[in-house]
């Protein structure tokens, strides 16, 4: 394993220490506020978070498996209406998201730094490599961190 990898390791394993530091556990109002209609609550970006890191260990565990298999879509909002996640218990979430980036940060682990060139190819980005696959969950960890945050201090005072 390259630095590049051992780095990626480390950072997807941190990712829900930093969502767990960053909840407002202590009161249901604010980590279920949504800013607005569209919007989601921090216990909803909690959800969207374990199925982000489902979805993306999936299509690496494919690519690496599978010679440039189809990664079909997802739809996010769907997702995380179909789960319901707005009435979810957040320390479940937070359970279910440290094992989900502790077997992502596994997977990627355990590839051969070859293996990180290895593409398939999406439904609406194109051609992907297990490497963009990796630095697109990097990337959008802090965007929905901040969304978090947002979320619950939108809330209004009692």
């Amino acid at each position: 394993m390259d630095d590049e990898q051992t780095q990626w390791v480390a950072k997807l394993r941190a990712i829900s220490g930093t969502f767990r530091a960053a909840m407002t556990m202590d009161d249901d109002r604010v980590m279920r506020h949504r800013p607005g209609p569209t919007e989601w609550s921090a216990v909803e970006v909690l959800g969207h978070m374990n199925d982000k890191l489902t979805m993306w260990s999936e299509r690496v565990e494919r690519i690496a498996a599978e010679d440039r298999p189809s990664l079909p879509g997802y739809d996010q909002d769907a997702l995380v209406r179909d789960y319901d996640y707005q009435r979810a218990d957040p320390a479940v979430l937070l359970a279910s998201l440290q094992r989900r980036c502790d077997h992502f940060a596994d997977v990627v682990a355990a590839l051969s730094p070859t293996a990180l060139d290895r593409a398939g190819i999406h439904s609406e980005f194109g051609p992907m490599t297990i490497q963009r696959c990796v630095e697109i969950v990097l990337r959008s960890a802090p965007e929905h961190l901040a969304q978090l945050r947002a979320a619950q201090a939108s809330a209004p005072a009692e």
